[in-house]
């Protein structure tokens, strides 16, 4: 009987060492903090956003810290994050080209990644006295060639910029190149505001702007909208892409377009795709002004996140020299701080396309910079916002739905309403 009970004590002994050490293993697995994610909201196409993907899992390899790279179509971005902030459970990073009210009191203060890497702060989203949303890359507007329509035309492209067309040259060196090739349109713009009111500051427009607490304009900018609803006649320009959102870029990688006003994000994407002919980037026609409009993407950081530590040393990572050397080559960006060398890896095409947008932009009218940032700056800290109410008034008049008249005096009501003061 003592020899059963010292065995039995032995064995409940055995039983109780193996649950304890079980234990022991379960509870530091179930204490042990889950591994933290960086959850990062980018939109863009594979070149944009395949190289902040790229960029991520390279942190990854380097430091063991997950960043999920999500991809949100354009359209959705705001509205989804908007809903997100409200639930409580916000991204913890995004990359945006514009801001939303809700964000406001969410968002946390980047002074110190704007000032520690000397990032342009002419284009930082402040709001009193914090960084908002520090740029990611500088993007500019402006116009690429079918290089081999024109050479068939025998039509000349400025190369310097002594050549540079008025817009009126401009259409007649399209009207040629329709006339002796096969081209169906002369030019695209893509539709966007950003694209247009370039447009207008290059017939001298002061875009819209506020005056003794209302939103006016100057009298080139009924100018240059007269001019370009001239130009949506189907044959110059084809009225589907501002009517019906028919793509631009597929429409001119096609073959069958002369030109495409859009910006220098395009550039990586044709030196790889662009295969049926030869392009080209040269100077923007302008009527008045050299203008082009200067834009970018943000970096924002979330509060409420659970991992804003993480995300900020993410953060200064991808900020500090090396990285962001790696990222703006990956991505074609124009950088946002100084004394960085970008290898762009492009083909001849491309180099001559990046020189022309630094000067293009070095001999700007201020002007473009200036009102986007403040707008993106009243998105953010007004009760209400007026997003795209340029464009969708022009596509209104390109349907027969108003006057130009009309046109410019619902956009200078409904910027009043939403960013006047009163």
């Amino acid at each position: 009987m003592k020899k059963v009970k010292v065995g039995l004590i032995f064995l409940l002994s055995c039983l109780l060492f193996t649950l304890t050490a079980c234990g022991g293993s379960e509870s530091s697995s179930i204490g042990k903090k889950e591994e933290k994610k960086i959850q990062f909201f980018v939109s863009g196409d594979n070149v944009e956003g395949g190289a902040l993907a790229e960029m991520a899992k390279r942190y990854t390899e380097e430091t063991g810290v997950q960043v999920e790279v999500v991809d949100v179509p354009y359209s959705d971005m705001n509205t989804r994050i908007t809903n997100m902030v409200q639930a409580g459970n916000p991204p913890a990073l995004a990359r945006v080209t514009g801001f939303n009210p809700v964000w406001r009191d969410h968002l946390d203060d980047l002074s110190d990644t704007l000032t520690k890497n000397h990032v342009r702060e002419d284009l930082a989203i402040k709001d009193n006295g914090q960084v908002k949303g520090v740029p990611l890359d500088l993007t500019a507007v402006g116009l690429f060639i079918n290089k081999d329509l024109f050479d068939k035309a025998g039509v000349k492209y400025p190369t310097t910029e002594e050549d540079i067309w008025t817009w009126d040259e401009f259409i007649q060196s399209l009207e040629t190149v329709l006339k002796k090739t096969d081209a169906k349109y002369g030019l695209v713009m893509d539709q966007s505001e950003h694209r247009l009111t370039t447009f207008l500051y290059q017939f001298g427009s002061k875009g819209f702007y506020e005056e003794d607490g209302k939103y006016t304009t100057n009298d080139e900018t009924k100018e240059a909208f007269e001019y370009f609803v001239k130009l949506n006649d189907n044959k110059i320009m084809p009225k589907s892409v501002w009517i019906s959102g028919e793509d631009p870029a597929s429409m001119f990688k096609s073959g069958q377009v002369a030109a495409y006003y859009s910006g220098v994000w395009q550039v990586k994407d044709f030196e790889k795709n662009i295969k049926n002919f030869k392009w080209a980037s040269v100077y923007m026609p302008y009527e008045k002004v050299r203008a082009t409009n200067l834009g970018g993407n943000y970096i924002v950081k979330f509060k409420g996140s659970g991992v804003e530590e993480e995300a900020q040393k993410f953060i200064d990572w991808l900020y500090s020299k090396e990285n962001y050397e790696e990222l703006a080559s990956l991505g074609g960006y124009l950088p946002v701080i100084p004394d960085v060398n970008v290898d762009y890896e492009v083909g001849e095409a491309g180099s001559n396309a990046y020189e022309i947008y630094h000067n293009e932009i070095e001999h700007s009218d201020p002007i473009a910079a200036k009102l986007r940032t403040e707008r993106d700056v009243l998105q953010l800290i007004s009760e209400k916002t007026a997003d795209n109410v340029i464009r969708d008034n022009v596509v209104k008049v390109l349907n027969g739905e108003q006057n130009i008249d009309a046109a410019i005096k619902d956009i200078e009501n409904k910027l009043t309403d939403a960013y006047g003061k009163n």
